[in-house]
């Protein structure tokens, strides 16, 4: 189970990155292939992203995963 500030932390993560490039969610959802509702509900901890999925909006944001998403919680394939 995550708690809540590994959810802070990937809400904080993933909103600054896109802040800090200027990036709206339109954006993120244009590059990710996600919903723009969906990234808005990770981005305020609401929803929480499955393992390969935070690998494949890493690897599409161009970043490595860990710039974003804490590791720790990711299980080997």
């Amino acid at each position: 189970m995550v708690d809540a500030q590994t959810i802070s932390q990937l809400r904080n993560r993933l909103r600054q990155w896109r802040v800090d490039r200027g990036l709206t969610l339109g954006d993120v959802s244009d590059l990710t292939g996600l919903s723009e509702p969906m990234l808005s509900r990770v981005e305020r901890g609401e929803r929480q992203l499955a393992p390969l999925t935070r690998v494949r909006v890493a690897r599409r944001l161009g970043v490595a995963v860990r710039d974003l998403f804490p590791i720790e919680e990711l299980e080997p394939i």
